[in-house]
């Protein structure tokens, strides 16, 4: 998270716990409406108080930060809710009301630190403490995300998709949309790209793993001087299974599994790429590569990886052209919900200017081959 050049070394956050819970709860667990965070790692405790990061609890609880050095004050706004505080007393402001901590916030090691219960309290949420985990788990029904980029951020309700814009992290949020979503059930992470002049993409992503299978969800909406452009989701179900670490390249685009829109440098909509259509072949797709001059696109079902020249709209069948015509006897019955495949298939290793480099092995001995594609720029 970019929060508007926050001074640097300057934010953390501390949580005092009442009377008697804080050496039970020293060495706890810190979780977010039941999800761990990273902030259980971060915790200090000294003399009966735990201490964590203000800037991980107000970017977990979807707070934007701005901090005043001179007056050592902090400002943390969401939709719907701004909070002040400063250092060294316990008073503090919600909406311009006068509020206050149990303990005034002080600074250690350079940080900013906070009492965590009413921390909690005065940012909208509950602390639970569960002795028969030693967890501690801040209830936060609002459930907002976070992000900034070159000065503006935005804010996605997870209970409802509202989409919120500011053009600074201390400014006050605006809706500008929502997101065709509804009381998401797992966490998911903001992330804002900056693709240039005014123009960001926003992804709110959640991948997890349940029952042998790896689940993929991702909104993603375009923005350009806090207007929506364009929206797209995907959602998908595949195998679990250890996947190769996959190729980036600057290229920026939108996917919904059966299509792909790329982004221009001015953050306009570019081409779109119909994938069922160009390919000749109904079903889910994953994006496993993308570049100004190519996309690959891998089809769920039976792992067949094609390639799309952006330019001519041309698809090459890779699984067909790159795996041999002895190997393609197995292949040609592989399955993509059968990890024993998965882990086997062809996937994408380097790229030296117009080559590709691919591995894949064969069926049922594994032994591994390499094998090239040549990209054609025309």
């Amino acid at each position: 998270m970019n929060n508007g050049k926050l001074a640097a070394g300057i934010l953390a956050a501390v949580i005092a716990l009442s009377p008697g819970s804080a050496a039970a709860a020293a060495d706890s667990a810190i979780m977010l409406n039941y999800k761990e965070t990273s902030m259980g790692s971060s915790q200090v405790v000294t003399a009966g108080t735990t201490l964590v990061p203000l800037q991980q609890l107000a970017l977990n609880m979807g707070y934007s930060l701005s901090w005043d050095q001179t007056a050592k004050s902090a400002k943390l706004v969401r939709p719907g809710r701004e909070v002040a505080l400063t250092a060294g007393t316990v008073s503090a402001t919600v909406d311009g009301t006068a509020s206050s901590l149990t303990k005034a916030p002080r600074i250690l090691k350079g940080k900013i630190y906070v009492p965590l219960v009413s921390a909690v309290s005065l940012l909208g949420g509950k602390t639970v403490y569960d002795k028969s985990s030693n967890s501690l788990n801040i209830v936060d029904e609002l459930r907002y995300s976070v992000a900034s980029s070159q000065g503006r951020t935005y804010w996605v309700s997870q209970n409802n998709g509202d989409v919120f814009y500011s053009t600074s992290a201390s400014g006050k949020p605006v809706l500008i949309g929502e997101l065709p979503s509804a009381d998401l059930i797992y966490t998911h992470s903001l992330e804002v790209k900056n693709v240039g002049k005014g123009t960001e993409l926003l992804l709110l992503t959640d991948n997890h793993y349940a029952m042998f299978n790896d689940f993929s969800n991702s909104y993603q909406v375009l923005i350009q001087n806090g207007k929506i452009l364009k929206q797209m989701e995907y959602h998908y179900i595949i195998r679990s299974y250890i996947k190769a670490p996959l190729l980036t390249t600057s290229q920026l685009y939108m996917t919904d599994g059966g299509s792909v829109q790329y982004i221009n440098a001015d953050g306009s909509p570019g081409k779109q790429f119909n994938l069922e259509a160009i390919t000749g072949t109904e079903g889910q797709y994953t994006i496993e590569y993308a570049a100004q001059d190519i996309i690959l696109a891998r089809l769920i079902t039976n792992t067949q990886l094609y390639a799309i020249n952006t330019a001519s709209g041309a698809v090459t069948n890779l699984s067909e052209q790159l795996i041999s015509a002895g190997d393609r006897k197995e292949w040609d019955r592989a399955d993509g919900s059968d990890d024993f495949y998965l882990t086997k298939m062809l996937v994408l290793k380097k790229r030296e200017g117009n080559v590709m480099t691919f591995t894949y092995a064969t069926i049922p001995d594994g032994k591994v081959k390499t094998v090239t594609y040549t990209v054609d720029s025309k």
